[in-house]
């Protein structure tokens, strides 16, 4: 054999070597199995199965892209919604790692409790509003709403289950 031709173990290893370095195949771009993955007996050769979450979304794997980036696309109407919030309620999200609470309950232009202007614009009401972007959520051009249906059930549904409701001891409305 002639030195120019690797042998085949040899060409075996360095093509091995090669395809451990590929960038794809490093353990920093995979997403490790969580607490909910380590609990599934799938059995999967090579080690635990990664269910997606909804928190795989804020992932940093995949934001890189902000073209593609999940918390690109709601980054708009987050900042809407801390604009809409009292900055107390804001400080009190972050330092003592609460829930955001009190979104939208000072109108915009008025005055919050701390003296702080409201300054924000309402948007639109998707669960009922016919002019709301992509149209009224859970709201078909075939079916019957009940003015006082907030949760788009339709009609005759809504109003049996509520006078189901009123029948087992609710008060009447007039």
């Amino acid at each position: 054999m002639s030195a120019s031709v690797p042998r085949p173990l040899e060409q075996i290893k360095r093509d091995t070597k090669a395809a451990n370095r590929a960038p794809h195949l490093r353990k920093a771009n995979q997403t490790r199995p969580d607490r909910i993955d380590a609990l599934d007996n799938l059995g999967v050769p090579g080690g635990v199965y990664h269910h997606d979450g909804p928190f795989d979304a804020a992932l940093a794997s995949r934001n890189r892209d902000p073209r593609h980036a999940p918390l690109a696309a709601v980054e708009g109407t987050n900042q809407a919604a801390l604009a809409a919030t009292p900055s107390v309620n804001v400080a009190d999200a972050l330092k003592k790692k609460v829930p955001l609470q009190g979104t939208a309950v000072v109108p915009p232009g008025h005055v919050d409790y701390t003296g702080n202007l409201m300054d924000y614009e309402e948007g639109a009401d998707v669960m009922r509003e016919p002019d709301a972007p992509g149209g009224p959520y859970k709201r078909y051009e075939h079916v019957q709403y009940h003015p006082e249906d907030l949760k788009g059930k339709g009609e005759p549904s809504y109003t049996i289950e509520r006078e189901n409701l009123l029948g087992k001891g609710g008060k009447k409305r007039v």
